[in-house]
């Protein structure tokens, strides 16, 4: 514990020991200070920039500028939307055009034959086939340009294919290519976002797609890992009011 700072003595001081007395003062008061004062911590250390510890050699300046990517291919096999309103043209074509693009130019499409030939067994009125693997469509403004984009479900086998598409100068484009074994689907503002199990017992992986105005497409805008949300069959039940005492 420090020692407390000796007061300077009282009382006439001898001339000869003036000049000693002033010193010894000065220093008291410099270099000791009162209880609760803020006390010098010593000299900060001066900055110093970055030490490079190996010489790199110098890169030559980038030939060409970075470029967008293109703008995905219109839908072939569709007539165009004047008005852009996706709500107009028939949703049933739109899904088996693009099932047919996947089938002619020998892309992997993320369900098997069997799913193709029920697609394009589907008719306008889903509620008289059964068989028809397409769920109800959807209208959300996903790409903020005021207009609906279209969102299809298609069930296959094992997972669920998620599609959209919007009019871009009237023709028909797909957005958004995806597919899982979801909990849900859902769209928030402008995003769409599927929930599935992950590979951690008690959480679900959570999936946002989200407008990328440069690439023309919804691309993944995060992956995350939420607790699992109870489903309704899961909601505890509540218990019966307490009868009341006679």
């Amino acid at each position: 514990m420090p020692t407390p700072c000796s007061r300077p003595p009282s009382g006439r001081v001898r001339p000869w020991l003036a000049p000693l007395a002033a010193v010894t003062a000065a220093a008291s008061l410099s270099g000791c200070a009162q209880t609760g004062d803020p006390q010098s911590a010593g000299r900060t250390p001066a900055a110093s920039a970055p030490a490079r510890l190996w010489q790199e050699p110098s890169q030559p300046p980038s030939t060409s500028p970075q470029t967008a990517e293109p703008a995905p291919d219109p839908l072939p096999g569709v007539p165009q939307v004047p008005s852009g309103d996706l709500r107009h043209a028939s949703w049933i074509n739109i899904v088996k055009a693009q099932a047919a693009v996947g089938v002619t130019m020998n892309h992997a499409l993320p369900f098997d034959q069997d799913t193709t030939r029920r697609i394009n067994r589907c008719t306008a009125d889903r509620r008289h086939d059964r068989q028809c693997p397409l769920r109800a469509p959807q209208y959300r403004d996903l790409t903020g340009d005021g207009k609906d984009e279209l969102i299809v479900g298609i069930e296959g086998p094992r997972d669920v294919t998620v599609w959209a598409f919007k009019s871009t100068g009237g023709r028909v484009v797909r957005i958004l290519d995806t597919f899982a074994r979801p909990l849900s689907v859902e769209v928030s503002g402008r995003n769409v976002i599927l929930r599935e199990p992950s590979g951690s017992a008690g959480y679900e992986q959570r999936t946002v797609y989200s407008w990328d105005e440069r690439e023309q497409t919804m691309g993944v805008r995060s992956t995350e890992y939420d607790r699992l949300r109870p489903t309704a069959s899961e909601a505890p039940t509540p218990s019966a009011p307490p009868k009341a005492a006679r």
